[in-house]
């Protein structure tokens, strides 16, 4: 359902900003951790919602706050139909080192079990034995059938993309929980909820520096 009084567009925003702000308490927290919020679309960079830069390489972020499937997962009809495989295809052949994830509250087969499966394969003619059920072949062929891609280009393809299956409640409490050993956590979160609706907006680089400098401005001093 949408949130009260909104559309589903504007949900679908809602949802992506918190997770944006959930990456910002990453980039806080963690070494080298650069974010582009609605990044500039490039050569390289085809998905623009979020955009990562770390010491372990660029991620780039779909949020998608629900499946239109009556189901509530991401079926290959709604990964088709939504662009998402139009989308993903186009950025891992830019750039095949950029690790693409799917972020919504509605999990997905192909993402979280098929794919996860198919990377234990070393050679494409292994891959048969390592997807082991016939759910997961006929997942397989039709994955290769919507992207046009043979075994090989799908294994790597695989080895790439990634979903990560977070219900909105559960984003905010992995935010303030973040900070609740050093005080401050609901300020925290509500900060870093309205900066992350402020930078995708502008399309604001965020980084350490920047977060550091929100809390100076809003008076947050953390307990030692």
């Amino acid at each position: 359902m949408p949130y009260p009084g909104g559309s589903a567009m504007q949900s679908g925003a809602a949802y992506q900003n918190w997770y944006l702000a959930l990456l910002i308490s990453y980039a806080y927290l963690e070494p080298d951790f650069i974010i582009y919020p609605e990044a500039l679309r490039s050569k390289t960079v085809i998905i623009d919602d979020i955009n990562v830069k770390s010491r372990l390489g660029k991620t780039v972020y779909s949020a998608k706050f629900r499946s239109s499937s009556k189901r509530l997962h991401w079926d290959q009809s709604n990964l088709h139909s939504q662009g998402i495989f139009k989308e993903f295809k186009k950025q891992h052949f830019a750039d095949p080192n950029c690790k693409m994830v799917l972020v919504s509250e509605s999990n997905c087969y192909l993402f979280s079990e098929v794919f996860i499966r198919a990377r234990n394969a070393e050679l494409a003619n292994q891959i048969y034995e390592v997807l082991q059920s016939d759910y997961a072949i006929e997942q397989w062929e039709e994955a290769k059938q919507y992207l046009g891609y043979d075994d090989f280009q799908l294994i790597e393809f695989a080895k790439k993309v990634e979903i990560r299956c977070l219900p909105l409640i559960e984003i905010q409490n992995l935010l303030k929980h973040r900070f609740v050993h050093i005080g401050h956590h609901n300020s925290v979160k509500n900060l870093f909820y309205n900066k992350a609706c402020e930078c995708s907006s502008h399309k604001t680089k965020i980084d350490k520096k920047a977060i550091i400098n929100w809390f100076y401005e809003e008076m947050i001093e953390f307990n030692n």
